[in-house]
């Protein structure tokens, strides 16, 4: 570390410290738990059918702040398949959630009723959102 990290604090260890508190603060705030985990967001899943069809219901709590016209992907790599789910509306916006200093992003993905049964933590390694030009890769959550 150098002279002036010494004296003024090295940033980048502060920044990694305040994304830890930081998750750790949203997952404690939720009393439900998380399926994955980002160095900014928190994914939490559910499922959903309506008249037959199947949608996986995504919120992503955290930094990731997006107004997109264009839709997303959510290619889900599991232990033995992989999956690219697309979104079942192509406009969504992120909303401001306070007290956390982030947002939420609320995000259907069509999902077929043989690939519900494959969405469980013990079969997920990772889970890759596309947004615009962006990739935000989660990894399971575990306590």
């Amino acid at each position: 570390m150098g002279v002036f990290g010494k004296l003024f604090g090295n940033k980048k260890n502060e920044d990694n410290t305040t994304d830890d508190n930081y998750i750790e603060t949203i997952i404690n705030s939720s009393k439900d738990e998380p399926l994955a985990i980002s160095n900014n967001n928190v994914m939490f899943v559910g499922y959903n059918e309506l008249g037959g069809y199947y949608y996986l219901q995504t919120f992503i709590v955290g930094r990731l702040k997006v107004k997109t016209k264009n839709g997303a992907t959510l290619e889900v790599e599991g232990s033995d398949y992989n999956l690219k789910l697309n979104a079942d509306m192509p406009e969504f916006e992120s909303e401001p959630a306070s007290p956390l200093e982030g947002y939420v992003t609320k995000i259907d993905f069509q999902i077929e009723k043989n690939d519900v049964d494959k969405i469980k933590r013990s079969n997920v390694k990772t889970l890759t959102l596309f947004i615009k030009k962006e990739e935000h890769v989660f990894s399971i959550y575990k306590k």
